[in-house]
C-alpha cells in the first residue's frame, strides 16, 4: 500500500523531545489504566477463581441464565452466595454473612442453626415471588407459607400464626431488614445499591416479575455502559491509534492496526445487545464477547508498545527494554510466590480474603 509522495510525512521520531516524552508517558499511563480496568472487570463480573470473565460469564451477564426465565429477584436469591455480591452475581449473602446482624447472631448461637433459619427466610421470599408477589401479602406483612415450608426453621422474629392457624411470615419485614437497608431511596448504607430501591411495592414488583432478558444486565445499565465505552474508550483508542499512525512502520501495518481496537469495540458492544436474543442465538453471540474483548486488549497493547519503541532512538529503546524487563521480572516474582493464584484459589473456595 503506497502513500502520497507529494510531501514528506511527519513521523514520531521527528517530534521535539518534550512532545515525545509527553506521548510516552501518556501511552504508559494508558497501559496502567487499562490493567486497572481489567482488575475491576475481575471483581465486577468474573466467576470466583477466574482472573477474567469467561464465555459462560458473558452468557450469564448479557443473556441471562439458560433455560426457564426467572425474575431478577429469584435469580439473585438462588445464585451461589459466594458469587460476586452485586446485581449480576448473587444477593443470597444478604441473608447471611452480609446481613447487619450476622456476626452478632453467630456469637450467640451455633452458626449452622442461624444459617438454617436465614435460609428459611430466603426460601419464604422465593415462595412469595413464586406465588405472584401479592401486594396484599406485602402490605399486610403476612404471607401464608406453603405446606412444603411447614417444618422449615425461620427466624422467630418473622413468624406469626394466622387466623386459621396457618403459619405466616412477615414478608415485608424480611425484605426491609435484608434488602431495603441498602436498596432504599433515602440514606442507603450502600450508595450504589441505593440506585435500585426496593423500599416500596411499586419499586419491588418489577424485579419480581419474569421479563424478556430476565437475569441479564438491565437495559438501563447496559445503555449506560454502552454510552461510557463508546465515548470514553473510543477517545482513548482513537488517540493511541493516531499516535501509531504517525510511526515509521509500514503503511499496511498502520492501516490495519490503528483503527482495529475501535472496530473491535463496536463489534464487542454490538454483541452485548445481540446477546439478548432468544436461545440458542443469544448465548452463542454472548460467547463471542470474550473474543472481541480480547482483540480490543491485544490491539491496544500493540498500539502502546509499538508506538513507545518508535518514539526514541537506540538509547531510548534501551530504557524501554529495561523498563519492560523490570515489569516482567516483577510479574514473574508475583507468579513465583503465587500471590495471585492463592488469592484466586481462596476466592474460588468462597473464603473471605479482605481484612477483618
Amino acid at each position: 500500500m503506497s502513500e502520497s509522495l507529494t510531501a514528506p510525512r511527519l513521523t514520531l521520531r521527528q517530534l521535539p523531545l518534550a512532545a515525545r516524552l509527553t506521548l510516552a508517558l501518556f501511552l504508559i499511563s494508558t497501559g496502567i489504566g487499562y490493567i486497572s480496568a481489567l482488575v475491576q472487570l475481575h471483581f465486577q463480573h468474573a466467576s470466583p477463581g477466574s482472573p477474567l470473565p469467561t464465555p459462560d460469564d458473558a452468557v450469564r451477564i448479557f443473556h441471562g441464565p439458560l433455560g426457564k426465565p426467572v425474575s431478577q429477584l429469584e435469580r439473585l436469591l438462588t445464585a451461589d452466595e459466594h458469587e460476586k455480591f452485586n446485581g449480576t452475581g448473587s444477593m443470597a449473602a444478604a441473608f447471611t454473612r452480609k446481613s447487619a446482624d450476622w456476626k452478632k447472631a453467630v456469637k450467640k448461637r451455633p452458626e449452622a442453626e442461624v444459617q438454617e433459619e436465614r435460609d428459611g427466610e430466603r426460601k419464604a421470599v422465593l415462595e412469595w415471588i413464586a406465588a405472584g408477589a401479592c401486594k396484599a401479602d406485602y402490605e399486610n406483612d403476612a404471607f401464608a407459607l406453603p405446606d412444603k415450608l411447614r417444618d422449615q426453621k425461620i427466624t422467630s422474629d418473622y413468624v406469626t400464626d394466622g387466623d386459621s392457624g396457618a403459619r405466616q411470615v412477615k414478608i415485608k419485614k424480611i425484605l426491609d431488614d435484608r434488602c431495603v437497608r441498602c436498596h432504599c431511596s433515602k440514606d442507603p448504607e450502600d450508595a450504589s445499591a441505593g440506585k435500585y430501591p426496593l423500599d416500596t411495592y411499586e419499586t419491588l414488583r418489577p424485579r419480581a416479575l419474569v421479563e424478556a432478558g430476565a437475569g441479564a444486565m438491565s437495559l438501563t445499565k447496559l445503555a449506560q455502559t454502552t454510552h461510557v465505552h463508546l465515548l470514553g474508550f473510543s477517545m482513548l483508542y482513537g488517540l493511541s491509534g493516531l499516535i501509531l499512525a504517525f510511526s515509521s512502520y509500514p503503511a499496511l501495518l498502520r492501516v490495519i492496526l490503528c483503527p482495529l481496537p475501535l472496530l473491535a469495540q463496536v463489534a464487542d458492544i454490538s454483541f452485548w445487545w445481540l446477546a439478548r436474543l432468544p436461545e440458542p442465538i443469544g448465548p452463542e453471540i454472548a460467547r463471542l464477547i470474550a473474543v472481541s474483548g480480547g482483540v480490543v486488549a491485544v490491539s491496544l497493547l500493540l498500539h502502546l508498545v509499538l508506538s513507545l519503541f518508535d518514539l526514541f532512538s537506540a538509547k531510548g529503546k534501551l530504557v524501554l527494554v529495561l523498563l519492560f524487563g523490570g515489569v516482567i521480572a516483577g510479574a514473574a516474582t508475583v507468579h513465583r510466590n503465587a500471590y495471585i493464584s492463592d488469592f484466586l484459589s481462596q476466592e474460588a473456595k468462597g473464603v473471605e480474603t479482605e481484612s477483618k
